[in-house]
């Protein structure tokens, strides 16, 4: 699967520390006053390689930063590191090799292993297993700012009608429904909710006629900013589907088999459903709101 583009750096290794978090974050987030005069144990964290590895470590993560938060300082080493942004639990990011960081730290933590298809929860009980902690949150977290913001204005997102819908087919458009269903459903999403489209994610395939089409033109973070102007995600990624996750958006997740549902529920509002037609979709959207598209019921599979 393509993976939408990665945030580019200046500094190959260890960016500056990330001690400014851009929205204030729960009381109980928040880590612990250090001991005075104790010495923080400086721990480099490493998640396996890939978006979805990142996003479905950081509820692990954040766990591990609340324990004993007074004497340790967390840096993250990841490609996509940036999601960690403001992160309550994280002193640190870093990138490229960890191998050249290790002796700048006490401890270094490598992840083991990777989420699988239809087993994504599975391996992020593990990864807390792997640090100690019990896993507490079940929904990854990523906390935007103001300049997240500013540098999505030049897609125009404030001219496309709301609600707004993101659409997310997947890279390969031969085992991709959204794909193959897209600009039908795009003319339902319009003509029943009056819906404005957003492509977005690393996927291929014809985009609807008037739809702002974003894909490949995004880094992670920016996604995660689009996303957070918007109203509604439908998405047969799961890595977009997690970014949505993290900021809490709506999402109708479409997978082919029922075992392919995605699991989180936890923070979000998630639908996941097997559609056969257009209309299942819709109707998964009028379970998740409503107002919009009142009186329909959803013909597909849903978890």
């Amino acid at each position: 699967m393509q993976q939408p583009g990665k945030e580019s750096v200046r500094q190959p290794f260890l960016a500056e520390e990330n001690t400014e978090p851009a929205v204030e974050p729960a009381e109980d987030e928040l880590p612990k006053p250090a001991v005075r005069g104790g010495k923080r144990t400086r721990v480099l964290i490493v998640p396996p390689p890939g978006l979805l590895s990142v996003l479905l470590a950081e509820p692990a993560i954040r766990a591990f930063g609340q324990a004993e938060a007074s004497s340790r300082e967390i840096t993250i080493c990841h490609e996509y590191a940036d999601l960690f942004i403001g992160h309550p639990g994280v002193r640190g990011l870093a990138y490229g090799d960890a191998g050249e960081l290790n002796e700048s730290f006490d401890k270094v933590i490598y992840l083991r292993g990777e989420p699988r298809k239809g087993a994504a929860m599975d391996w992020m009980f593990d990864a807390a297993g792997q640090l100690g902690v019990r896993l507490e949150h079940q929904t990854p977290q990523i906390i935007l700012n103001s300049f997240d913001f500013v540098r999505t204005q030049r897609f125009g997102l404030s001219k496309v009608p709301r609600p707004r819908v993101v659409l997310a087919p997947l890279s390969d458009s031969a085992e991709s429904w959204l794909a193959a269903h897209s600009v039908e459903l795009a003319q339902l999403l319009k003509q029943k909710l009056g819906a404005g489209l957003v492509y977005a994610g690393g996927g291929i395939g014809p985009a609807a006629e008037g739809a702002k089409d974003l894909r490949g033109k995004l880094t992670a973070r920016e996604i995660a900013a689009v996303l957070q102007q918007c109203d509604l995600l439908i998405s047969e990624e799961e890595e977009t589907a997690a970014l949505a996750a993290a900021i809490h958006l709506p999402i109708v997740y479409l997978g082919k088999n029922s075992w392919d549902c995605w699991p989180m529920k936890e923070g979000s509002s998630i639908i996941s459903i097997c559609p056969t037609g257009p209309e299942d979709v819709l109707g998964a959207v009028a379970r998740l709101n409503p107002a919009w598209n009142a009186g329909r019921t959803t013909e597909g599979t849903v978890q």
